[in-house]
């Protein structure tokens, strides 16, 4: 892994933190939405063992990827804005792999965000905040491994 940084957060500013740090590889992720980006569940290998993280909640329909062994997530993308009068949510979120693969879910409406990293580099985390009136992924960033030059 080369240098890790700290990209975003993209959304709103209340919530409940949440940071899971650096994974050694993604295997699976569930995007669970609607109205909203309900919640992430995130099947990873992290410190060498199988771990499953939920991020907010299993609500909503879900839509998800399996990546292979040598696959990772380059780029997110997606948009953010009100919802119900309460605070800023994402309501559409995107990853895509470096092998042309993506997983999407949610309506694009709002304000967008993107970030693709150049090759060579890959997600190996998220962080941001979830809702505490209404649960929804109310911001996220990621942590992304960056090749050294």
């Amino acid at each position: 892994m080369g240098t890790v940084v700290k990209e975003g957060p993209w959304g709103g500013n209340a919530g409940k933190p949440f940071d899971i740090g650096s994974v050694d590889r993604f295997i699976n992720v569930k995007i669970y939405h609607g109205d909203a980006i309900y919640g992430l569940e995130l099947t990873c290998v992290k410190d060498g063992r199988i771990e499953t993280i939920l991020i907010g909640e299993k609500k909503g329909a879900y839509v998800e990827i399996t990546l292979n062994e040598d696959e990772h997530f380059t780029s997110i993308k997606g948009y953010v804005k009100a919802i119900e009068g309460y605070d800023i949510s994402i309501t559409q979120l995107t990853l895509t792999t470096d092998k042309g693969r993506k997983v999407s879910a949610g309506i694009e409406t709002g304000n967008s965000f993107s970030l693709a990293l150049e090759k060579g580099g890959h997600i190996v985390g998220f962080f941001g905040l979830v809702g505490q009136q209404i649960v929804t992924v109310d911001a996220i960033g990621v942590h992304c491994s960056l090749v050294d030059p």
